[in-house]
Parts: structure tokens; sequence; C-alpha cells
């Protein structure tokens, strides 16, 4: 097992095995309050690699200043010239050049960095390429066909380029309908007839790495929206003579230094962003620990806990789902602190415990203080 660290990226990635390019055939994202995790899995459903996206937020400092420590010392990296000795992979979309000779991005971005190959998008490699002076292909967003690479004189802007090519393929055709015709035509197909099919509907690497690209980005949207909630409501909430006694937590996930999302001198308070549309079992288990850990606080300062809509509020004044349910996730420190002031999790519903030990929590609906939170009615 090895972790290695890109600090320009704040991505790590954890390989528990050596993977081999294409290896790595399925994700899956992993619901986490700090970070963004995405496990890779083999053909054979094994888990081969982790990658942790915001990496010094959810990893120790000392695990990433190691991993960066063993790059340095020349566990995995090669300089430029020792790469030109390398064999050139196939070249597919795009491509860099090392020594007069053209090589995949990827390969040359691995073999310079350490990094396994899923652990970044080839326009992410095309972009750290250019920019320490090495000639590549330059992606430009297909609108019309499937125009060739051409050579790099100047470097757009990686995220827009990537947004755009998402967007293109996504408004130029009903994806259903795209997915249910690109399925038909696999049906009995072989190698030769699966590449054309491939081609035929646009499933092209730019495409995956655009989608990708934008997933990265994407993940830190939660962060975004729970700042400027918080930043927005504030003037409305704050009374006179009343400050923000702490520096607030304006990032998805609380800061263990700072326990509560707000702290002024005459409240506590905790902000759900999220938007509820059915089951939400996650978003469920989130709202009442955060009520827990208000409820676990002293009482002498107002206490509130914001949310969006009337659902989680409904959730909490009548659901008949236990205590021990909801913290199925939390963290034994949460779990013992309830039972030691509480007493058995088992033994409370979530609305009798809303009831009897969060009856001075205040259950705010944000939408009333920020309406472009509240759901249009066809997306309820």
């Amino acid at each position: 097992m090895q972790m290695t660290y890109d600090p320009a990226a704040n991505a790590a990635y954890i390989s528990l095995k050596e993977i081999a390019n294409g290896e790595a055939v399925r994700q899956q994202h992993v619901d986490v309050d700090r970070g963004d995790i995405i496990v890779d899995f083999d053909r054979d459903g094994l888990l081969i690699g982790i990658e942790i996206r915001g990496a010094r937020a959810a990893l120790p400092a000392e695990a990433l200043d190691s991993a960066l420590s063993r790059m340095e010392e020349g566990s995995g990296p090669l300089p430029l010239e020792a790469i030109s000795a390398i064999t050139p992979e196939p070249i597919r979309e795009h491509w860099v050049v090392v020594a007069n000779k053209r090589y995949p991005p990827k390969q040359v971005y691995q073999l310079i960095t350490g990094l396994p190959r899923s652990a970044f998008t080839s326009h992410r490699a095309l972009a750290e390429l250019r920019r320490s002076g090495l000639t590549t292909s330059v992606y430009t967003p297909q609108r019309a066909g499937h125009p060739e690479p051409v050579e790099n004189s100047t470097s757009g802007s990686q995220p827009a380029e990537s947004f755009a090519t998402l967007l293109k393929f996504l408004t130029d055709r009903d994806l259903t309908l795209h997915l249910a015709d690109a399925e038909a035509a696999l049906e009995h197909a072989d190698s030769t007839m699966s590449a054309a099919v491939t081609t035929e509907y646009g499933f092209s690497d730019d495409l995956l790495d655009a989608a990708l690209a934008v997933r990265a980005h994407v993940g830190r949207l939660s962060d975004v929206i729970h700042a400027t909630v918080i930043a927005r409501v504030l003037p409305a909430i704050l009374e006179p003579g009343e400050v923000v006694a702490r520096r607030p937590s304006l990032g998805a996930g609380n800061d263990p230094a700072r326990p509560f999302d707000l702290e002024t001198n005459r409240r506590i308070a905790e902000f759900k962003v999220a938007q509820w549309k059915g089951a939400d079992t996650m978003r469920k288990r989130g709202v009442v620990a955060d009520l827990v850990h208000l409820a676990l606080a002293d009482r002498d300062r107002r206490a509130q806990l914001f949310v969006v809509g009337t659902l989680p509020i409904h959730f909490l004044t009548t659901s008949k789902s236990t205590i021990e349910w909801a913290l199925g996730r939390s963290s034994p420190h949460t779990r013992a602190r309830f039972e030691a002031r509480f007493g058995p999790a088992s033994a409370h519903t979530v609305a009798d415990f809303t009831r009897e030990h969060g009856a001075h929590i205040e259950l705010v609906d944000l939408t009333t203080l920020v309406p472009s939170l509240a759901l249009p009615p066809e997306l309820i």
C-alpha cells in the first residue's frame, strides 16, 4: 500500500496494489464531512485505490508530509531524460513531446509525479506539462464533428473548457434516449464495432476527462453554498448588541476547534443547507447529529438549527426512527456523550428526543431567510 500526494491539486491517492493503466473500471463517491473521497474498483469488484480530494482537510498533516517526503526521495517519479528512454504508449487523442517523441500526457505525468493515472485527468496532465514548458496538444471543446488536437500556443481556462464540453454533451441530446440508443447499438458488438459505437455516440476521452474535472470542481459547491448561506443570513438574524464570538465555520463539516457553525455572545447554531427531496437517509442522520450536538451544549445561550424547507422539521418532530439508528454513522465519542447524558440511544425515537431534550432548540426554515433555497415544485 502506498500514498501519493499532489499539493497543487490538494489531492492524495492511496494505492492498495500496483494499479495498471485501465485497471480501475468503476468509481464510487463516498459521502463524508470533509474532503471528497472516490474509491476505485477493478473488474472483479475489488477495492484497489482511494482518492481523497481536499486532502488537507481530510487527512493528518503528518501523513501528507510523509507521502511528499517519499516522493521527493525518488520512490517512483522519473526525470524527463529518463522518460525519453521509455517506449511511448499509443496516442489516442492528446499528446506531449518528450525528446522529439509524442507520448500520451497521462503516461508522462504519471512518470513525472508518481501518481496513479486514476488520480488525475488527461486535461490536468496537459495543463501541468504545458506549464512546465513542454509542447503538447491542447484541448478545444468540440462544437461540430471531431476536430483533431492542435498544437499548443496558449492555454485556455481548463475548468471553463470542461464545463463547456459537458454542457454541450448534455444539452445537444436527450441523455436518456442517447444512452438507450448506445446500449442497443452495443448489443452483440465485437471489439471493432464497440469502438465505432463509442466514437459515434461521443464517449470520448475528452468527455470523460471533462466530466471528471467538473465533478472535482462541483465537489466544492457544497462549501460555497454553505458559506454563502451563513454569510447572507447573519445580517438578518444578529440582534442589536449581538456579535460573532468565534470565527464561524463557513465550510461544510465542523472544524473540531469550532464546535458550532456559528457562535455569538447570545447564540449557538448549526446550518444544514441541503435541499431534501425524499428518502435522504444521510441527511436525516446528519440533521439528528446536529440536533444532538446542540442539545449536549450548555444552555446559557440560544440554540438554533437552521434547515432548508419543512421536510427536515417534519422528520425531527414526527420520526419514530431511533436515535441509535440516527447516530449509527456518528463518532463513538458523540454516541458515548449521548448515552452519558440522555441514556441508551435505543430508548429514544427522534421525535421523542426532539420534544423532550431538544425543545429549547429552535428549528428555523432557511427558505424564510434565503428564498432562493426553496426547490421549485417540479423538483419536489
